[in-house]
């Protein structure tokens, strides 16, 4: 079976290091501290990476959507999760984003609109999953990611986020992979 996955383009990392949406800085756990009510509010809360999973559920929150890949900043990671989440596995190689992950993420959507949580373990790497998090997510939806050494970054998802984040899912070199 012929299966696709876009790749990131070298002249895209650099834009991809900075904040995609609202930088909350601080050290943990002063952003979680500072963002709870945004996170208690949101009809779709969405969190991508170990550490912003953890620390969300720390609260006593439980997000609708929860990525990981059992690594922060490239080493092994054993977060704390939602026992009582739909839990999808998926292969994403590092700068990636399969097309595996984009059907697991339109399956969790799904999901989340019938009332259930839902983790994805991504084996491989899940730092791009924020811009088809944005994609796939509802609109109102809330998507949170780690900003290393600096904070956490925050998305709401709008119609003008949708699209900012579409263009660049489009920009990225689409690859082909198999017979």
């Amino acid at each position: 079976m012929k299966e696709f996955y876009f790749k990131l383009p070298v002249e895209m990392r650099e834009e991809l290091k900075a904040p995609l949406g609202r930088l909350v800085k601080g050290e943990i756990p002063l952003p979680y501290l500072e963002s709870r009510e945004a996170f208690e509010s949101s009809p779709c809360l969405i969190t991508v990476g170990d550490v912003v999973t953890e620390n969300i559920i720390k609260l006593g929150i439980k997000p609708h959507l929860a990525l990981y890949d059992y690594k922060t900043e490239r080493r092994g990671y054993s977060p704390e999760v939602d026992e009582d989440a739909v839990i999808i596995t998926v292969n994403n190689p590092p700068a990636t984003i399969t097309g595996a992950l984009l059907r697991a993420m339109r399956k969790a959507v799904e999901l989340i609109g019938r009332g259930r949580r839902v983790h994805i373990k991504v084996c491989g790497e899940e730092d791009l999953a924020a811009i088809p998090a944005v994609v796939y997510a509802p609109e109102g939806a809330l998507v949170v990611y780690g900003q290393p050494r600096e904070g956490i970054v925050l998305i709401k998802v709008t119609p003008e986020t949708k699209l900012k984040f579409a263009k660049m899912l489009r920009r990225m070199e689409v690859v082909y992979d198999g017979n």
